[in-house]
C-alpha cells in the first residue's frame, strides 16, 4: 500500500473544461484493509464509465480512463491513530486530468464517495443508538417481521443504516425492502448509499410517483405483505390514490398491505379527511407522547440555532419573531427565542393552541394578516407542517423578513407564489440581491432560508443520533406491532400510544438517561 497524503490543488477550469480535479473519502477502517478498499472504490468507478474502462496501476496507483479524454488516477493514505491501534483514518483519493465538461464532475464524485460504511463505523453508528438495539433484542424471538417486504423512508444519515440493520434483525428480507431517498445535502449520504447497495436494498427517490406502486408490485409476486416506515406522507396518501380507483389493478396491489407507521405530522395532515378511506392501520408516532414530549425540544434546538446562524450579522436582542404552528415543536421554538430576547409572536389555525400562547405571554391575533402587519416580524418560523403563508400572507410584509422552515420539506411557505410576486418588482431595483432573497414590489426584501427546506436539516445531521434513536426505537416498536397485534384500519393515536407505553421504550431511556442511570453512557461521534 502506498501511503501518500493528498495535495488539495484546485481544479483548473478553461471554457467550461476542467484539466484537474480531485475529491476524497476518509473511512474508519484497520489499515491493513487500504488496498482493498481501493480496489472495491476503483472498481465501483470502473462500473459506472462502462466496458471501454480498463483498471490499471501505475506507480502504486490505480489509473483508468473513466471518458474520452478523462483519466483518473486513484490511490490510499494512512493516518494512524494512538488511541486506537487496530483502526486508522484511511483516506481514498480520485484525482481526474483531462478534458471534460464540468457537470460530469459531480457523477464521478458521487460515484466515488459512495462508499459503504465499514464494520468499525457501523459498530461505532450502533454504539450511538442503544435504544433500538434494545427493542430488537425484546421483539427479534419469531422474526416478527419475516414475512413482509418493508419500505423506509428515510433521511440518508447514519442512523438509517442502523434502522435498516435492526429491521433485517427482526426478519425484514433486505432483497425485498425498498428505501425512499429524501434528498438532503447530508455529509454522509453518498456513503450511507453505498452501504445500502452492498446489502441489496433497492433505493428510490422518495418524490418517484411510481415507487411504492413498484414496491407493491415485487412483494405480491414474492408471496409477502408491505409494511411502511414513513417519513413525510409518501407511501399512505399514495396507497389512498390507488384505491380510489376501483377498476384498476392497483387498486387489487393495495390489499397486499399490512400498515403504515407514520413519525411526522406532515404526513398525518396528508391523511386528514380521509382517515375512514384506509384500508390499513396507521401507527401514529408523530402524534405519540413520546415524540411530542422528547423530540421537540432537541428538533427546535436545533431549528433555532442553524435559522441564527443562517442570518446576516444581526443584533436579534429585541426584534420581533413569528411562529406560525403552535404545536410540540412550535411551542419549544417559541421559547427558545424568547430566550434569545426576541419579542416573540405566535399564530395558529387551533384557537386552542392559540389560547395556550397567550396566556402564555406571546403576542397572538387570530388573522395571520393582523399579526404579521402589527408585530413587524424579522424572522418567522414555520412550523405547522402544512402551507402557512402565501401570496396574501407576503404581501403584508413591511420590512426585511427571513422565512424559517422546520416542515418535513418545502411546503410550508408558497415559493412559487413568492416568486411570482417578486418577479412584479422592477428588473433593474432586483439586481444583486443574496441568493434566496425575493424583492417585493413595494422593495421588501424577503429571504428564504435554506431554499425552503426546513432549516434544522441545512447542512447538517439535524439531531444527533442519540436523540434520533428514541423516535426510530418508536418506529420499530410500530412495525412490529403492525405485523403481530393486527388493529383496525385507519389512524388511532391512542393505539399508538398505548403500545408505545406498554412496549418498555420508556422504562429503557428513564433507566438510561435518568436520574440513576444504570447503563454506561455513550456519546454521539
Amino acid at each position: 500500500m502506498t501511503i501518500r497524503r493528498p495535495g488539495r490543488p484546485e481544479p483548473r477550469v478553461v471554457d467550461g473544461l476542467v484539466s484537474f480535479a480531485a475529491t476524497t473519502v476518509d473511512i474508519t477502517a484497520a489499515p491493513e484493509d487500504g488496498p482493498h478498499l481501493l480496489y472495491r472504490a476503483a472498481r465501483r468507478l470502473c462500473d459506472a464509465a462502462g466496458p471501454h474502462a480498463v483498471l490499471g496501476q501505475d506507480a502504486g496507483e490505480l489509473t483508468a480512463c473513466l471518458e474520452p479524454g478523462l483519466h483518473a488516477r486513484m490511490f490510499v493514505s494512512t493516518e494512524m491513530r494512538r488511541d486506537v491501534a487496530e483502526t486508522s483514518l484511511l483516506r481514498l483519493s480520485l484525482r481526474m486530468s483531462g478534458t471534460a465538461p464540468t457537470a460530469s464532475l459531480g457523477r464521478w464524485a458521487q460515484v466515488w464517495h459512495r462508499q459503504p460504511l465499514s464494520p468499525q463505523e457501523v459498530e461505532r453508528v450502533a454504539n450511538e443508538l442503544p435504544l433500538m438495539s434494545a427493542v430488537v433484542d425484546r421483539l427479534r424471538d419469531g422474526k416478527p417481521l419475516a414475512g413482509f417486504a418493508v419500505v423506509v423512508t428515510g433521511h440518508f444519515l447514519t442512523d438509517l443504516v442502523h434502522l435498516v440493520r435492526c429491521l433485517a434483525e427482526l426478519g425484514a428480507p433486505l432483497d425485498a425492502m425498498t428505501v425512499l431517498r429524501k434528498d438532503y445535502a447530508y455529509q454522509w449520504r453518498h456513503r450511507v448509499h453505498g452501504y445500502l447497495d452492498e446489502l441489496g436494498v433497492r433505493v428510490r427517490d422518495s418524490t418517484d410517483p411510481d415507487a411504492v406502486l413498484a414496491h407493491t408490485a415485487r412483494a405480491r409476486r414474492l408471496g409477502l405483505r408491505c409494511l411502511a416506515l414513513d417519513d413525510g406522507g409518501y407511501v399512505a396518501p399514495a396507497l389512498l390514490r390507488q384505491v380510489a380507483h376501483e377498476d384498476t389493478p392497483q387498486h387489487a396491489e393495495a390489499g397486499v398491505w399490512a400498515g403504515v407507521v407514520e413519525q411526522t405530522m406532515s404526513g398525518i395532515y396528508q391523511l386528514r379527511g380521509r382517515e375512514r378511506e384506509l384500508p390499513f392501520p396507521v401507527f401514529s408516532v408523530a402524534q405519540s407522547r413520546v415524540k411530542g414530549r422528547i423530540e421537540s425540544y432537541w428538533i427546535a434546538e436545533k431549528a433555532v440555532s442553524t435559522a441564527l446562524d443562517l442570518l446576516p450579522t444581526l443584533k436579534i436582542e429585541g426584534q420581533p419573531a413569528l411562529v406560525i404552528g403552535y404545536g410540540n415543536v412550535g411551542a419549544q421554538i417559541a421559547a427558545l427565542l424568547s430566550q434569545r430576547r426576541m419579542r416573540v409572536a405566535v399564530h395558529d389555525a387551533d384557537i386552542l393552541r392559540l389560547i395556550d400562547a397567550h396566556e402564555s405571554g406571546y403576542t397572538t391575533a387570530r388573522d395571520l394578516d393582523v399579526l404579521l402587519a402589527r408585530h413587524t416580524p424579522l424572522l418567522v418560523f414555520g412550523a405547522t407542517g402544512r402551507t402557512s403563508m402565501s401570496t396574501r400572507e407576503f404581501e403584508t410584509l413591511t420590512r426585511p423578513t427571513y422565512l424559517a422552515s422546520v416542515s418535513s420539506r418545502d411546503i410550508e411557505f408558497d415559493l412559487p407564489a413568492l416568486a411570482a410576486l417578486a418577479s412584479k418588482e422592477t428588473p433593474s431595483r432586483a439586481t444583486h440581491l443574496p441568493s434566496g432573497t425575493h424583492r417585493l414590489p413595494r422593495g421588501v426584501d424577503v429571504t428564504v432560508l435554506a431554499g425552503g427546506m426546513p432549516v434544522n436539516f441545512h447542512e447538517t445531521d439535524s439531531i444527533s443520533n442519540l436523540h434520533s434513536d428514541l423516535v426510530y426505537a418508536g418506529v420499530l416498536t410500530g412495525a412490529c406491532a403492525i405485523a403481530t397485534r393486527p388493529a383496525p384500519a385507519g389512524l388511532d393515536p391512542v393505539w399508538a400510544d398505548t403500545v408505545l407505553e406498554e412496549s418498555g421504550l420508556l422504562q429503557d431511556y428513564y433507566e438510561r438517561y435518568g436520574p440513576a442511570p444504570t447503563g454506561n453512557p455513550v456519546h454521539a461521534g
